[in-house]
């Protein structure tokens, strides 16, 4: 021990652990990811005054001397100090900065957050305990931290998790939650589950119409009502000159005799025909 200093800066402390554990135990910590909620000391060689203990935010972000917020979550220490120094060294606050980053405490393990990611305003991780806390442990909940669904979310979401049975993924009605309040729907969450918000059902109308284009799928829409999402006929359109395109189990795109009120299906194009007369 006679190797190691009694200073308490981290360059010291880094040796301690090392001759205590060996190159083993923190080779393991520089390959582990940081995560949100995760409490890192970073150091500088040589330039103490920018020593820093820092929260990762649930954004995946924290603020560092200098340059400002850094996005730190998913990466490896090894990634992250790369990541400072460049930030350090363009920005010519550093020559050659040499940067070391330590987690102090490690509480975001994957069974201990909920993950929401997709068409949701804030997506991100989210610890148990503090959805605890704030009475969030539910998907609607835990959507109301994430800021809400987005204008392109669906109207469904996908409820992957693990239970005793093995995986599950559950489909959550988010218009009969949400809308309905059908708290049928309100599942109650728990460390490692995944909430998945996909992008809307989504589709096309093309030819004559007066606003060709992309749109929203609804629920039972119809090739009439999609028709009028897109202004209704030109002058030149007619009804008689309708086709519908959709793709095939095997990917090829086909032409599907079809009717005003057949329904529409997910990536659907509706053409519109010029008229002969």
């Amino acid at each position: 021990m006679n190797t190691v200093s009694v200073s308490l800066r981290t360059w010291s402390v880094a040796i301690f652990i090392l001759l205590l554990t060996g190159p083993a135990a923190v080779h393991a910590q520089a390959d582990a990811t940081l995560g949100a909620g995760d409490v890192v000391r970073i150091a500088v060689y040589g330039q103490d005054d920018l020593e820093t203990v820092s929260r990762i935010t649930e954004q995946g972000a924290i603020i560092f001397p200098l340059i400002g917020q850094v996005k730190i979550a998913g990466l490896s220490n090894r990634q992250a100090e790369a990541l400072i120094e460049k930030g350090l060294s363009e920005g010519q606050f550093v020559r050659n900065p040499q940067v070391s980053i330590f987690v102090e405490q490690r509480v975001r393990e994957e069974t201990d957050v909920v993950t929401v990611i997709g068409q949701v305003k804030k997506p991100g991780r989210f610890a148990v305990d503090s959805l605890s806390d704030e009475g969030a442990q539910s998907i609607a909940g835990v959507l109301a931290l994430a800021g809400g669904v987005g204008d392109d979310a669906a109207d469904y979401l996908i409820l992957a998790r693990q239970r005793e049975g093995g995986p599950e993924n559950v489909r959550v009605d988010l218009v009969a939650l949400l809308r309905n309040g059908d708290l049928s729907q309100n599942y109650d969450l728990q460390g490692g589950d995944i909430v998945l918000v996909p992008a809307m059902d989504v589709f096309y109308v093309y030819g004559q119409v007066e606003k060709p284009g992309r749109y929203r799928l609804e629920r039972g829409m119809t090739i009439m009502q999609a028709i009028s999402v897109s202004g209704g006929l030109t002058m030149r359109g007619t009804e008689k000159g309708l086709s519908l395109r959709r793709r095939a189990d095997n990917g090829d795109i086909v032409s599907v005799k079809s009717a005003l009120n057949d329904e529409l299906l997910p990536n659907d194009v509706v053409v519109v025909d010029e008229s002969l007369f």
